[in-house]
């Protein structure tokens, strides 16, 4: 237990250094809830410049995983503070959100993880879950997934708008459904697994940035 004490103060010492370092040449950006005058003080891994963030994703490092922590607690206070918010992400995970920050940040070395962070949220707005929402566990050949049932029934809705699935919006995966999203894998280039893997998703259930099919 000593141990992994000390192993945790060495590690928030070394992310509040890098921090440090950063609030001496940066002045806190303003976004969401704040003051009256719409600032805020933003504190550790916020603000860590992109190119730092890069470089120790691509080490793999304890700083690394220590931003994720702070990613997964960014998104908690953004769903308490959004109203008629459940879970701003319906199905991203955390995974994914820290690959979405890695290529923002490979070509804007210079923005703070604060900032980014916020706006990918906000981006998300739109289709967050209002409510809570039951799971499903979907298993696909050794694959598993757990998605929130609302989720589904957006898949089934959209496979349905794009002539891949006439089955019930029910929120229930079965076997009509796999195949309808394989059916929209094969037709996007994908593996037709049938199996709602983040890329999957993010293609079916997003926009590209020009209003086109994700």
């Amino acid at each position: 237990m000593n141990r992994l004490r000390s192993r945790w103060r060495f590690l928030r010492r070394r992310l509040h250094c890098v921090a440090l370092t950063a609030s001496l040449v940066v002045t806190a950006a303003t976004a969401g809830a704040a003051d009256r005058d719409g600032s805020l003080a933003i504190e550790g891994a916020g603000l860590l410049p992109c190119a730092v963030y890069v470089r120790e994703r691509e080490q793999r490092s304890n700083v690394y995983y220590m931003v994720a922590g702070w990613v997964e607690g960014f998104v908690t206070a953004h769903n308490k503070l959004l109203d008629d918010t459940f879970d701003v992400t319906s199905f991203e995970s955390l995974e994914l959100l820290l690959l979405l920050i890695d290529q923002h940040c490979a070509g804007n070395p210079e923005d703070r993880l604060y900032p980014v962070v916020n706006t990918l949220l906000a981006a998300f707005n739109d289709d967050r879950l209002e409510r809570a929402s039951a799971t499903v566990d979907v298993v696909v050949g050794n694959r598993r997934a757990v998605l929130y049932a609302e989720v589904v029934r957006r898949v089934q809705q959209r496979l349905a708008d794009l002539g891949h699935y006439d089955g019930a919006t029910d929120g229930a995966f079965g076997p009509p459904t796999q195949q309808a999203l394989a059916a929209f894998q094969q037709a996007s280039d994908l593996e037709p697994s049938g199996f709602p893997d983040q890329t999957t998703l993010w293609r079916l259930l997003r926009r590209a940035p020009d209003g086109g099919d994700g």
